[in-house]
């Protein structure tokens, strides 16, 4: 069963700052603190980027196909991965008063593999979209407010 969810934060970077920390792929492991390796191999079309995300109770590796219309979304999809069945989402930003209103939204399906207990593929869906998606949130709000030039909104 999929799991869907979607989340809304203020961020004190108008929405072109903001994108070009999301569009940034192989820096998240510097910032979002389950990202341990982000490659990407960026295309005309789209950017492929492959992840491997550590959740604690297990790491998983896959791909996500970016779709980026500067400056206001970036959405995906899976291509490929371990353990995921699905993967879809984006981030839509609109800019409020100077700031940027960042809507994260994801759909996830953990796909259960052979011998593995529902037990365990629950708890990484958990994992994936009550614990990492407000700590993601809150990685990429301090990084772009860090990378903010002085004196700018």
């Amino acid at each position: 069963m999929a799991a869907s969810i979607s989340r809304e934060v203020l961020i004190a970077v108008r929405p072109d700052a903001l994108f070009d920390v999301i569009v940034d792929y192989d820096r998240y492991p510097q910032f979002v603190p389950s990202v341990k390796q982000c490659r990407a191999d960026r295309r005309a079309d789209a950017t492929d980027v492959e992840y491997v995300v550590d959740l604690g109770i297990k790491t998983i590796r896959y791909t996500l196909r970016h779709h980026e219309q500067r400056p206001s979304l970036v959405r995906w999809e899976l291509v490929a991965g371990d353990w995921m069945k699905l993967s879809n989402g984006s981030w839509e930003l609109s800019e409020e008063g100077g700031q940027t209103r960042a809507r994260y939204t994801v759909e996830v399906q953990i796909a259960k593999p052979p011998l593995v207990p529902q037990v365990v593929v629950d708890r990484v869906t958990d994992e994936l979209t009550r614990v990492q998606l407000p700590r993601t949130l809150a990685a990429f709000k301090a990084r772009a407010e860090s990378l903010r030039p002085a004196g700018t909104p």
